[in-house]
């Protein structure tokens, strides 16, 4: 089993279920450029199952409400996150100020912590784009 395909499953497991990803993208400096991000030390970017993106882009926080837990173990512990938010409170939930200036308008964002604050998820609907962030 490669590198990727390890860390794929590995970061998977903190994925809640409901969450289905298709691919896991290569990590990048593109969160740095939000303001006040922090960027975590363990950061995967994968892409959003249409499945996913079509629930979450219907419903919205309704949708969301039912993705709290992730789907297997992580070192030993199965992360439960706290209640999903929208938008700029989305944001500072997981370390960042606020949304760029030029943000377009119908473009959400979701997120949540786990409830140790350890693990971090951001949802970008419109991109087909789940972020994980964890530390330590």
């Amino acid at each position: 089993m490669g590198w990727r395909q390890k860390l794929r499953q590995r970061a998977g497991q903190g994925i809640p279920a409901l969450l289905e990803v298709d691919a896991l993208l290569q990590a990048s400096g593109v969160l740095a450029a939000l303001p006040g991000a922090r960027i975590a030390p363990g950061l995967v970017r994968f892409t959003l199952a249409r499945r996913s993106c079509e629930g979450v882009q219907r419903q919205g926080l309704d949708w969301l409400s039912g993705a709290r837990q992730g789907r297997g173990a992580v070192a030993g512990r199965v992360p439960r996150y706290r209640a999903w938010k929208a938008g700029s409170a989305a944001l500072a939930e997981i370390g960042i100020d606020g949304l760029p200036a030029d943000w377009p308008a119908h473009a959400p964002v979701f997120g949540c912590t786990s409830v140790d604050r350890r693990h971090w998820l951001l949802l970008l609907p419109a991109q087909a784009q789940l972020w994980l962030g964890w530390n330590g």
